[in-house]
């Protein structure tokens, strides 16, 4: 969702220049930050840019092209006199405002009032919103591109902790029998059979994550699924994420192994990245 956006031209209430800048976030947020020429198109700005952007937080920044000083905006001055002018006869004062007094409390209020943006005004909008998009759609791009690389990264992991899985039971069973052999050796006890293979099946049963495993492939094809639909993924894919970290951290405490425990460090940093990465998308 990072990117940047610009457009300048001329238009009914001068030469402007819009630029738009956009980072991560979880919603849509938006800030203005606007010259007196466009104050009052705060709605109107806030309802474009709603309308066509989905996710991040996005400042939008209007300033005047020409470093020559201009006059405010006629249609704000007239709604200011005539409110004026409504005061003073509410008040019973005198109407006595001069161009002088206008211009300068003009200039102090920035002409705040709500109102309809203009035609040019507008579409500048639209250009420099069409140029943010599209330096956000090529930096979604490159995300995308990472991401498959990690996701790859992730099932060769998940390749090495399905080869690694049965082994582990059969590396206990082999350590038990040894354990016990010594313990009888030295007791003078015979060895019971039947508590052996009952010991060695709980413990199988503990360890037991083939379903960890299998919901965890899953999760990844439903990923590399979703990146292939372009936009508005970007929660989805952290919903998913979360369940695939989900599956890493049951898969890690239920195997009590050297090598898997590698494994699964190796996987929640994948996933941290690919976290990371997630929160570039809309």
């Amino acid at each position: 969702m990072t990117g940047t956006g610009s457009a300048v031209g001329t238009t009914e209430v001068g030469p402007l220049r819009i630029e738009l800048r956009s980072v991560n976030g979880r919603t849509l947020q938006l800030k203005q930050r606007l010259c007196h020429e466009v104050a009052g198109f705060e709605p109107v700005f806030e309802d474009e840019m709603r309308r066509t952007i989905g996710r991040g937080t996005v400042t939008l920044i209007v300033e005047r092209e020409s470093r020559a000083v201009g006059l405010p905006d006629r249609q704000a001055l007239q709604v200011m006199v005539a409110d004026l002018r409504s005061l003073a006869r509410d008040l019973g004062l005198r109407d006595d405002l001069g161009l002088r007094e206008v211009l300068a409390l003009a200039a102090e209020s920035r002409v705040t009032a709500d109102r309809d943006a203009s035609p040019q005004v507008l579409a500048l909008l639209r250009t420099a919103i069409a140029d943010l998009q599209a330096h956000r759609a090529q930096s979604g791009a490159d995300t995308v591109a990472a991401m498959r690389l990690e996701l790859d990264s992730l099932d060769r992991l998940r390749a090495e902790a399905v080869d690694r899985a049965p082994a582990i039971i059969d590396d206990y069973r082999a350590r038990l029998l040894q354990r016990l052999r010594d313990f009888v050796a030295t007791q003078g006890l015979q060895l019971q059979a039947a508590e052996l293979v009952r010991e060695v099946g709980l413990f199988a049963e503990r360890v037991d994550v083939d379903e960890e495993l299998q919901r965890l492939g899953a999760h990844l094809r439903e990923i590399r699924g979703l990146l292939l639909h372009g936009s508005g993924v970007g929660r989805k894919l952290e919903f998913l994420l979360q369940e695939v970290l989900r599956e890493t951290n049951t898969l890690g405490s239920k195997s009590p192994d050297v090598a898997m425990a590698h494994c699964v460090v190796a996987m929640k940093s994948a996933i941290d990245r690919l976290k990371e990465q997630a929160a570039n998308l809309e």
